[in-house]
């Protein structure tokens, strides 16, 4: 949506190494909820994995289908808004970057001064991940009866994300606020889809390599991402918050003395 397409000169950020390193940053914590990772994780430690590699790629596609055009639709709807707003940028308006400072601030402090491994001492976790990883056991053995079971199921745990997809919206919002064409966001945006599915597709690759030797070294895996949950979302809620906190002090008091994003 750069200024030569649409003819307005609202203030765009240039896509430098630095941004399409931060976008790499966030597909990669994208990777890791349950739907990327931990469903297709689940597959694999299926004693049949090694034919369910059609059935798994057919859920990554879809998963991946359906980023992909719910990340189109958001990026649409933010190019009319910005369209209407003529040569105003959204981040212009005090409004948005108070929720920006306040929103990314909160978020952060949340993030740094919550105790995830307190927090699973008080709240029996042998009853909690466990339960939530039953369930999904559950749905995953009814979806791989038939190739519209898994197609279901993948757009089941699309739909269950939308609340949760903090990094892929703040990548859109990078998008936005770019000077790439709408084409361009689109192409970086199939890039950044591509990417938040690699871990998944590379444990598919061994697997089909390596068959059964890799069972210990999943199971150790399984072990420590149940290990790590907590701590999982902490780093996403903290990494975002850092993001939009940065942003809007950026927005808001770019020269003051104060200001460590200057």
């Amino acid at each position: 949506m750069g200024d030569a397409e649409w003819g307005h000169p609202w203030k765009a950020v240039a896509m430098t190494i630095a941004v399409y390193v931060q976008l790499a940053i966030l597909a990669l914590i994208d990777s890791t909820s349950i739907g990327t990772l931990l469903i297709p994780f689940w597959l694999l430690l299926r004693p049949n994995a090694k034919h369910l590699t059609a059935r798994i790629l057919l859920y990554l596609g879809v998963l991946a289908g359906f980023y992909f055009l719910v990340g189109i639709a958001v990026l649409s709807g933010a190019d009319a808004v910005i369209r209407g707003m003529g040569e105003v940028s959204l981040t212009d308006l005090p409004v948005i970057q108070w929720i920006m400072v306040l929103a990314g601030g909160g978020m952060l402090s949340y993030a740094l001064m919550s105790n995830p491994q307190q927090k699973d001492k008080n709240s029996q976790t042998a009853t909690d991940a466990p339960a939530v990883e039953m369930r999904w056991r559950d749905r995953l053995s009814k979806a791989l009866h038939r190739p519209g079971g898994v197609v279901g199921l993948a757009l089941l745990a699309g739909l269950l994300e939308l609340p949760t997809m903090l990094p892929y919206l703040v990548a859109i919002g990078f998008l936005t606020n770019s000077t790439l064409a709408l084409h361009g966001e689109i192409a970086v945006l199939l890039i950044y889809c591509f990417v938040m599915f690699l871990p998944a597709l590379l444990l598919l690759v061994f697997r089909g390599v390596l068959g059964h030797r890799l069972d210990t070294p999943l199971q150790r895996l399984n072990t420590y991402l149940g290990a790590i949950a907590g701590e999982t979302v902490l780093w996403v809620v903290g990494i975002v918050g850092f993001l939009l906190l940065r942003a809007g002090l950026s927005e808001m008091a770019p020269l003051a003395v104060w200001n460590p994003f200057k």
